[in-house]
């Protein structure tokens, strides 16, 4: 059976197991307690030497990193349907998983932290410049090609 490890405020976390659902896998949610550092024990450290999660197991493979395990599940359990091979298509795949990594990802992962763990070192407002640019840039494009 497959294994997941993670913590349940990951949004990273949320999106692998948005995809396992969706795919109708059953898997085993291993928590991983980030406020006591379990991510840095040695026993995770030889999952993931970055010390982060998700990490999933499935059966002799370890994948760690959200869109790994995304591209991981999706050849392996979805197929085309999920991952299509053709160039095209799977550059336009490699490039939202890459604006889910990045811009999609820093404005609620800041907020989290700030709101939910108190974290002192945030910048609250750029947060909320962070959330507004994609709408933004989504309604330029949008404007750009008349939609």
């Amino acid at each position: 059976m497959i294994k997941l490890y993670g913590h349940e405020l990951s949004g990273n976390c949320h999106k692998v197991r948005l995809f396992l659902s969706l795919l109708n896998l059953e898997y085993e949610w291993l928590k991983v307690d980030l406020m006591k550092g379990e991510h840095k024990s040695p026993e995770f450290l030889s999952l993931n030497s970055f010390g982060q999660v998700p990490v999933l197991v499935d059966g002799d493979t370890t994948v760690v990193d959200a869109q790994a395990i995304l591209v991981y599940l999706a050849r392996c359990y979805g197929g085309d349907q999920w991952l299509p091979l053709d160039a095209v298509s799977l550059s336009q795949i490699v490039r939202w998983l890459s604006t889910t990594a990045g811009e999609v990802r820093q404005g609620p992962e800041s907020a989290r932290l700030y709101y939910l763990f108190n974290a002192t070192n945030i910048n609250i407002d750029r947060i909320s410049i962070s959330i507004e640019l994609p709408r933004k840039q989504n309604l330029f494009l949008r404007n750009l090609i008349n939609i």
